[in-house]
Formats: C-alpha cells, sequence, structure tokens
C-alpha cells in the first residue's frame, strides 16, 4: 500500500476525531452496500403474503416488531463497516476479501436473525406476537442458538480483523496517536464482543433445554462491557496526555 501524502490527508474532513480519508465510496464499498440493500429486500419478502383483509394485515402486522429488529441489527453491521471505510478508505486484496466474507456471512444469518427474533417476542409476548416458524424440541431451539452465536462471532471476528488490518498500515495511513488509540480501543472492543459470542455458544451447547432462551441474555453485555472499555481507554489516554512534558 503506497503512503498517502500531507496535502490529501490535511484536505481530508474531520469526524469524531479521525481523518475521513475514504469519504468517497469505493467499489467494494457501493457493492457492500448493495448486497445489504438486497437483505433488507429479502426480508420484506420473507413476509410471504400480501394482505387482502383487515384481519390478514392484522395478522400481518405482528411480524412486524421481528422484521423491525432483524433490519436494525443489519443496519447497525453496516453502519460499523461504512464508518470504518470512511476512517481508512482501503481497497487492497484484504479489504476487499473481508467485505466478501462479511456479506457472505449477513446473507448467511439473514433469515436465522428474524427466525429468532420472531420467536423472542412469540416467547415474552406468550404467543400474542407469533412465530411463522414451528420448533418442536429443545434441540431445535439449541441448534439455532448455537447457529445465531456462530454468526455473531464471525461477525465480530472480520470486524476486529478489519481494525487490526488498518492498524498494520498506520504508517501508510499516516494516523495521528489518537487515531491510533481510538482504533485500538475498537479493536478491543470487538475481542471482548467476540469473547461474549463465544460464552454465548457454549452455553447454548451445555445448558439443559429449559435453560437454552436463557442464554441469549449473554449478548446485553456488550453494552456495559463497551461503556466500561471507552472509559477506561479514554482514561488511559488522557493520562498518557497528561504526562508529555512541552518542549521549552
Amino acid at each position: 500500500m503506497q503512503v498517502l501524502n500531507e496535502q490529501f490527508i490535511e484536505q481530508c474532513p474531520v469526524e469524531n476525531g479521525f481523518r475521513l480519508r475514504g469519504e468517497a465510496m469505493t467499489r467494494i464499498e457501493v457493492f457492500v452496500d448493495a448486497a445489504f440493500a438486497f437483505a433488507v429486500t429479502m426480508l420484506v419478502i420473507s413476509i410471504d403474503q400480501t394482505p387482502r383483509s383487515v384481519q390478514e394485515l392484522m395478522a400481518i402486522s405482528k411480524s412486524i416488531p421481528a422484521f423491525i429488529l432483524s433490519v436494525a441489527l443489519l443496519a447497525y453491521i453496516w453502519h460499523h463497516h461504512s464508518i470504518w471505510s470512511k476512517r481508512f478508505g482501503m481497497e487492497d486484496g484484504k479489504t476487499v476479501l473481508l467485505s466478501v466474507a462479511l456479506v457472505m456471512v449477513v446473507l448467511v444469518f439473514m433469515y436465522p436473525l428474524k427466525m429468532m427474533f420472531s420467536d423472542l417476542f412469540s416467547w415474552i409476548t406468550n404467543g400474542y406476537l407469533p412465530s411463522q416458524y414451528v420448533i418442536t424440541r429443545y434441540e431445535e431451539l439449541r441448534f439455532m442458538f448455537i447457529f445465531f452465536a456462530i454468526g455473531f462471532a464471525l461477525i465480530s471476528f472480520l470486524f476486529m480483523t478489519f481494525y487490526n488490518h488498518a492498524l498494520r498500515y498506520k504508517v501508510e495511513l499516516k494516523l495521528s496517536a489518537i487515531e491510533v488509540h481510538n482504533t485500538g480501543s475498537d479493536k478491543i472492543f470487538l475481542i471482548a464482543m467476540l469473547m461474549i459470542c463465544l460464552l454465548a455458544l457454549l452455553l447454548s451447547m451445555t445448558v439443559p433445554g429449559q435453560w437454552i432462551p436463557y442464554t441469549g441474555f449473554v449478548y446485553v453485555l456488550n453494552w456495559p462491557l463497551g461503556y466500561w472499555i471507552q472509559y477506561r481507554r479514554n482514561r488511559q489516554w488522557n493520562t498518557s496526555q497528561s504526562n508529555v512534558k512541552p518542549i521549552n
């Protein structure tokens, strides 16, 4: 990868402390955007039917919460890829490989994602929001949770690799000290997220059948853990800066 010149870096806009080296969309980013749009379209089509009466409309509307959460999660994943692309603007072979792998994982886990959320709402509403998916045995439910955990573990691993790849080229990208620090913070959070996914996977494989639905609450740990990591990393940065002595 060629070293970015200072003139280019200086004219890059700044957002949240990062120079946006990839503000102009690359071809791989266009491809990823199209793939995510296709995934959302398939979620809409999977509703299966067009209502022909008010009763059918009311019945179909009960699947809206699962659809909204599925789309929101896809949008969250897409948004983070977009942020990474804007910050670093990389389009080398490894970036293309990682982006294609991310698209493949998202497309494979798209339908299980909606299935999980549909079953979740059916469970917490005691069937008022019905699921169109039939699960008759705990082992089927166990398989779904294992499948779900593997999908999120792969996504976490891919994003961790994205940020690690950017750090490897910090000199060529001319990342500032704060940019290197914040990129490292993102990488640490993704490692923690991967560990949570692996914990959820382990629990899904080992707990008794009646406890399987509760293993999904492990993912809630991402929020407090993310805030704690950000807090610790900010303190480390502030401490390191306060220890820097000005040159007279």
